[in-house]
């Protein structure tokens, strides 16, 4: 039996799709709602062609629900990093970009290179994960506000100051549903005091990595460090470009998560801070240094939870 499969360009109103089987190539529009999801059920079952390989951009919100609902329903989902499809598009010359052609693409795409398989986050992981989410929203807003406040006239600053208070209030009630949630939940309660061992990770660093990262369902560091977007890349052509800097093909809240507990680490950690001394010695810039000891630290996360136990300096030097 030839492969089905099923591209689907996820908007926040609309879901494009574009489905090949036998050859064929069927394109429809649906509503990126649980309505929509039925109707798009319905239709795959009606062409009684058995189950697809659906293939999505990571777009957040607007991919994961649809992506939750074909998982249950039994189909085989991929979720994958759009600037893969993007590559693919132009290593195909593509010129159109609508969201019937995208899907398209994107079905092309999964035929071609048969993307690894998505699963959906356990549920208390997710949880916690829009959670943090809420939190770095919440901070964003206060940000704003308080730029705001320091060239405010004195007619808007009163409302100004209220919403700073509000916005601290609301930081500090989500902060305390994060506790209690991983406080109800032993394993994630675990995996939260193992990464607080880690000399440069705090309690905050530490919930916002369990929601972003399933430690456990990766097979190594390197592969956790891909997923993060902190492993090397380097550019060489001739003699006149040779640099190695992050990739950034990963998830960008973990890197921002990390930036700072890699600056304190390469102070307070002695793994860190040896490790940081001999790329100094190296000739490595202060930024590839702090760039490397995020890769390092969270080589050194997954290792605490791999084996779970604490952080212990003598097995670290060997991560």
């Amino acid at each position: 039996m030839s492969k089905r499969v099923l591209g689907i360009d996820a908007a926040k109103k609309k879901l494009d799709v574009a489905l090949m089987f036998d050859g064929k190539v069927l394109s429809k529009k649906f509503d990126n709602t649980p309505k929509g999801f039925k109707l798009l059920s319905g239709w795959l079952a009606s062409l009684h062609i058995g189950p697809v390989h659906a293939c999505l951009e990571a777009t957040g919100t607007y991919s994961e629900a649809v992506a939750e609902y074909l998982h249950e329903c039994g189909h085989r989902v991929s979720v994958v990093n759009p600037f893969r499809i993007k590559s693919f598009a132009n290593s195909d010359l593509q010129r159109n970009k609508t969201d019937e052609a995208d899907a398209r693409t994107i079905a092309d795409f999964c035929l071609a290179k048969d993307p690894e398989d998505w699963h959906p986050l356990a549920p208390q992981i997710k949880q916690l994960r829009d959670l943090t989410r809420r939190i770095e929203a919440l901070e964003r807003m206060l940000g704003v506000e308080r730029n705001r406040l320091e060239m405010a006239p004195a007619a808007t600053r009163p409302s100004i100051e209220r919403m700073v208070d509000s916005l601290n209030k609301e930081i500090d009630a989500v902060r305390g549903l994060i506790k209690d949630h991983i406080d109800d939940h032993p394993d994630l309660k675990q995996q939260s005091e193992l990464l607080q061992s880690i000399p440069g990770i705090g309690e905050k660093t530490a919930a916002l990595l369990l929601g972003e990262i399933e430690f456990r369902s990766f097979e190594s560091a390197r592969a956790v460090a891909a997923h993060a977007g902190v492993t090397p890349r380097r550019s060489q052509s001739g003699s006149s470009l040779n640099r190695t800097r992050l990739s950034k093909l990963g998830n960008a809240r973990i890197r921002k998560a990390l930036y700072f507990p890699a600056v304190v680490a390469v102070r307070f950690n002695e793994i860190i801070k040896q490790f940081a001394q001999r790329l100094s010695r190296n000739g490595k810039t202060p930024m590839q240094i702090v760039c490397a000891s995020m890769r390092k630290l969270l080589h050194i996360a997954f290792g605490v939870i791999k084996h779970n136990r604490p952080f212990d300096p003598e097995l670290a030097f060997h991560i």
